[in-house]
């Protein structure tokens, strides 16, 4: 087995900014996901590669709120060099396993509508395009389509 999902740790948290920091134009900081070690209501689950020398690399996260009868997902991201090969995959089935575990009945996000390689892999797993939230990233005022899918 060369990757495996566990619960994302403090201990964690360097190496997911270093994928947090090349993946998006307005990266959460640190102090970010420490809130979401802290909330109850967050679930925070990473992919490991198992390696060799015993030092497992954080390849993929994802962070998501379990909220009334939905799960938000909050961010996601998989490392640059392990994109295409099934992180993304792993993370969204654990994200829809644990929402059906909780009997929860839709899975919501948000998007930029710039992020096309996003918006296709989200299709992929049956979220539609529900909405939008105008000027919802400050930084550059881009909308935020706002997504979901049946779980």
């Amino acid at each position: 087995m060369r990757f495996y999902t566990t619960v994302m740790r403090r201990e964690d948290i360097d190496q997911i900014l270093a994928i947090e920091n090349v993946s998006f134009p307005s990266p959460w900081g640190r102090k970010a996901f420490e809130s979401e070690l802290e909330n109850p209501n967050a679930r925070n689950i990473i992919v490991k590669e198992k390696r060799a020398d015993g030092a497992d690399r954080v390849v993929g996260y994802v962070c998501f709120w379990f909220v009334a009868d939905e799960i938000h997902i909050m961010n996601i991201a998989v490392s640059l060099e392990y994109r295409r090969q099934g992180i993304g995959t792993k993370l969204l089935q654990q994200v829809f396993s644990e929402g059906c575990q909780k009997q929860r009945k839709v899975a919501v996000l948000e998007t930029r509508p710039s992020n096309q390689p996003a918006i296709s892999f989200y299709k992929k797993f049956g979220f539609k395009v529900v909405g939008r939230r105008p000027g919802y990233y400050s930084e550059t005022g881009e909308d935020a389509l706002i997504m979901s899918r049946q779980l």
